[in-house]
């Protein structure tokens, strides 16, 4: 479930919207166009580290027809946070499985570094003209992890007005998921237990379905402008929990992790986190894109929101420099910020948030920083050697670093840290 993307589930399907003027388009009746790459992601104090193969083709079946497919896999190590914090105190954790277990010394962030995962997901699609003017876009998807699996539908239906100057469209996307922790279902906002006792698991797995609606505009300005505003509506219903993640106990006394009071023999003070069952998203993205003489400009705001009261926008700047007829540079800057969920929280403190008992006075929490409030900046230069108009090789370098909001953090030295990470990538396209 760590390696899902982010890109929500008309991805599959929206990527061919977003992507206009892709190289692709040059091919011939009959020809294949295929793009292979490879990406390494590696985030700083031993945290996770990814590698990632991708192959895509596409077929020009000629009037304007094409089927592409994409395959990615994702293979992923290193330590992931729990979402508890930092103490003063060693601190015992148990492994997913519950066979297991870990420690983590005084000062040190809790992270479980047997953390490993391997994604494969294949996506297609089918672009069918249905007349000189409309076009119907159908995908489909699967992503399987060790603990995930995916399927995805989508269609969006496109239509040209003022002389294909001007194209409208709309989608709908289908997703449907399930979920089956190592070691089942942990029991919401129920204590972590010791290794070997009974962990007292909820179910064996769980389900999650999404539906996503888009609604598109694209609008040539002239020869060498164009832009492009969509809009998406999604909903989601079901598991949205992060069955790795955990929120500390407090003892308001001691300011560290609860030891004794409603905890049994084998409970630790860690609750499993619960987050509500369902999410409703709205983003808005605009994007421009202008040919100058020979380089091009490319800028991008994605704004988003959901009822979870996260608030995020995206600011993204690509600029490509030609330095030869077949070469290229193309600096990138991408900023973004988002608020914090409405149910985000630090720590739960022992009678404050939880009575004598063991009761939680809160319907939903959890501690995990991606659902916290963060500000991120990437940037970084891509490099293109077009060794003939029909095959080109790319490389890409960018270093991206998140800063964490810590300011309610209510005691010093339990701030989450900021975590930078670097990406590369190399690429290679050609025509069949």
């Amino acid at each position: 479930m760590q390696l899902k993307k982010i890109s929500g589930s008309l991805g599959m399907a929206s990527c061919t919207l977003l992507q206009a003027g892709n190289v692709s388009a040059q091919a011939g009746e009959n020809e294949w166009f295929l793009d292979s790459s490879f990406l390494i992601y590696s985030e700083s104090d031993g945290r996770v580290s990814a590698f990632e193969p991708a192959v895509r083709g596409e077929i020009d079946l000629g009037d304007d027809e094409y089927v592409n497919f994409q395959v990615v896999v994702d293979a992923l190590t290193g330590a992931t946070p729990n979402g508890a914090h930092k103490s003063t105190v060693v601190q015992t954790f148990t492994n997913p499985s519950g066979n297991s277990g870990y420690t983590t010394q005084p000062g040190e962030l809790p992270v479980n570094s047997t953390f490993r995962d391997t994604r494969v997901a294949v996506t297609g699609e089918w672009d069918k003209p249905i007349n000189r003017l409309s076009s119907v876009l159908l995908g489909a998807a699967v992503s399987s992890e060790v603990d995930y699996t995916s399927l995805g539908l989508s269609a969006i239906y496109q239509r040209d007005f003022n002389n294909k100057n001007t194209t409208l469209a709309t989608g709908l996307a289908l997703t449907s998921d399930l979920i089956f922790p190592i070691g089942s279902v942990p029991r919401e906002l129920n204590p972590m237990r010791r290794v070997g006792s009974d962990q007292q698991r909820a179910s064996s797995d769980e389900t999650k379905n999404t539906i996503d609606f888009i609604l598109g505009v694209t609008q040539i300005v002239s020869r060498t402008t164009f832009f492009q505003l969509n809009y998406t509506y999604g909903a989601s219903s079901g598991y949205h929990n992060d069955y790795n993640k955990i929120v500390t106990v407090i003892d308001p006394l001691t300011n560290e992790p609860l030891v004794g009071g409603w905890l049994d023999a084998d409970d630790l003070p860690y609750l499993f986190e619960k987050r509500p069952d369902r999410r409703v998203r709205n983003t808005l993205f605009l994007r421009g894109v202008h040919h100058l003489k020979e380089d091009v400009i490319h800028l991008s705001y994605r704004l988003f929101s959901d009822d979870w009261g996260i608030t995020s926008h995206t600011l993204d700047f690509k600029y490509r420099y030609m330095l030869t007829e077949k070469q290229y540079l193309q600096p990138h800057l991408r900023f973004y910020t988002q608020s914090k969920a409405d149910f985000y929280r630090h720590d739960l403190v022992q009678g404050t948030d939880i009575d004598a008992s063991g009761n939680v006075n809160l319907a939903y929490v959890s501690s995990d920083y991606r659902l916290g409030a963060f500000d991120g900046l990437t940037y970084g230069l891509s490099y293109g050697y077009r060794f003939t108009r029909r095959s080109e090789f790319t490389m890409r370098g960018e270093l991206m670093q998140q800063k964490m909001d810590n300011s309610e953090v209510p005691r010093s030295g339990e701030e989450t840290p900021d975590l930078t990470a670097v990406i590369f990538q190399m690429g290679y396209s050609f025509y069949w």
